[in-house]
Order: structure tokens, then sequence, then C-alpha cells
């Protein structure tokens, strides 16, 4: 634990200032955890026995981060289109299992660079570093308190097959604390919600880090892992610390631009 809380407060800086800055420097940030993460996650197909175009699926990736940059993502759909076709026309000239390279590359490179694009984009929304902030804090609430709560208060398994530590009341106990932070944090904070609509955000994005926890849990345990890596001592790797955040941020966003365009 004393481990976990040093990594912590080191990488918490870091994290927070490209956040405040916003613009290229937090693109650059999410650049750099896209490819961290993007690297453990390609390592731990070809684990599974999978073969993934690591190379071309971290190039693809860095061009979908940055796809965020621009407001409502213009680039989004060439890159996606042109994606797609790249890695098909590489798979023609591979001769042991061309498909199942092309299925793992994309899978990569669209799980991290499509959901990490979102998130630049989030931060250039109007408003956007407190969307951001929002977001964050519904996801790093919802983990830290079902953590703590599932260590003092757990007994029932929630789904043993899949993440054999989690527990109904650790789940329960994170959905109740991201639904009450998503209130007080809309009553505070300059966003266009009000406060029982921040506490729906809330719990609906609590559900949605629990699924994005899973998402990675499943992964790992298919390939006989229990950490994605060692990107952070204590921690574990990048995507053990981002899993929850890829699928609540992008939730996030997608809630934002639609308020945001029909305002």
């Amino acid at each position: 634990m004393i481990t976990r809380i040093i990594v912590a407060l080191i990488a918490l800086p870091l994290v927070l200032l490209p956040i405040w800055f916003g613009g290229f420097w937090f693109a650059l940030l999410a650049l750099v955890i896209a490819l961290a993460g993007g690297l453990e996650l390609y390592a731990l197909l070809h684990t599974g026995g999978y073969h993934p175009a690591t190379p071309i699926g971290l190039l693809w990736m860095t061009a979908l981060v940055f796809t965020g940059l621009q407001p409502g993502m213009p680039l989004l759909s060439p890159v996606l289109t042109l994606g797609l076709i790249a890695t098909y026309v590489y798979v023609f000239f591979q001769q042991k299992e061309p498909i199942g390279i092309w299925i793992a590359t994309c899978a990569g490179a669209l799980y991290l660079g499509f959901m990490m694009g979102q998130m630049v984009a989030l931060r250039h929304l109007p408003n956007g570093f407190w969307w951001l902030g929002l977001g964050l804090l519904i996801t790093w609430s919802n983990d830290t308190a079902a953590y703590f709560v599932g260590v003092t208060l757990g007994r029932n398994k929630l789904w043993p097959r899949l993440s054999p530590n989690k527990t109904w009341e650790g789940t329960i106990g994170g959905w109740l604390c991201a639904a009450a932070l998503g209130g007080i944090s809309t009553y505070l904070l300059p966003l266009p919600l009000t406060v029982w609509q921040g506490i729906a955000l809330g719990a609906s994005g609590g559900v949605l880090g629990l699924l994005g926890d899973l998402a990675i849990s499943v992964l790992k345990r298919q390939v006989g892992v229990k950490d994605s890596g060692r990107f952070f001592p204590g921690h574990g790797g990048m995507l053990d610390r981002l899993d929850s955040a890829l699928f609540v941020l992008p939730y996030v966003y997608q809630v934002a631009f639609w308020l945001t365009r029909s305002a």
C-alpha cells in the first residue's frame, strides 16, 4: 500500500499539469498513455497466441488519438477508414493466420486509439477542463470506494470467473460514491447539469467503470497473467490503471458533446 501511495503521489502532478494546460500537451499525454497501454495490450495478445502487427497498430493508434484535437473529430472517419484498409492490405502479405493478425491489430488500435481520442476531444469542448475533471472524479471515486469497501465489508463475490476479488459490497459502494460525487460536482462546477443529472451521470459512469475493469480482466485471465505490465510499481501496468477510464471518459464525452450541440 505504501508503494501504491508513493507512486500515485509522483504520477498525479505529471497527469494533472497537461490536463490543466490542455491543447497539444494533453494530447501528448494521452498519446504516451495510449502507446504504453498499446504495447501492453499487444504483448498480452502475443502471450495468448495471437499475432498483431504491433508497429502498424501503434501508428494507427497515434493517428486516432490526434483526431481528438479538432472539435467534433472530423478526421475520425477517414482515419478509421484508412486504418482498416491499410491493416487489411498488410495481411495480404502474411501467410500465417492473416485474418487473426488483422483482427488483433484492429482490436488494439480501436480499443485504445479510438477511446483515447475521445478523451482528447473531451478536453477541447467548452468547459472541457471541468468535464474531464468530472469524468476522472467519477472514475477514481468509483475505483477507490469499490476497493476499500470491498476489502473491509466484501463478502459476496461479484463475478469470480472474471475477477475473483471483486465483491457486490465493494461494487455497490463504488457506484454510490460515484453517484454522490457526480451530484456534488455538478452543483459546484460550471457545467450545464442539474444535481440529479450529475447523480445519474455518476451512477451510470460507475457501472461503465466496472465494465471497463472487467474488459481487461477477461483478457488477462484468458492469457493467464495477473497484471497487464509493470509500468506502475504496486499498481500493475498502464492498462490496469486505465481500464475503467477507457469506458467512462468516452461516455462523458458523448454526453458533453450532445449537450454542447443542443445548447
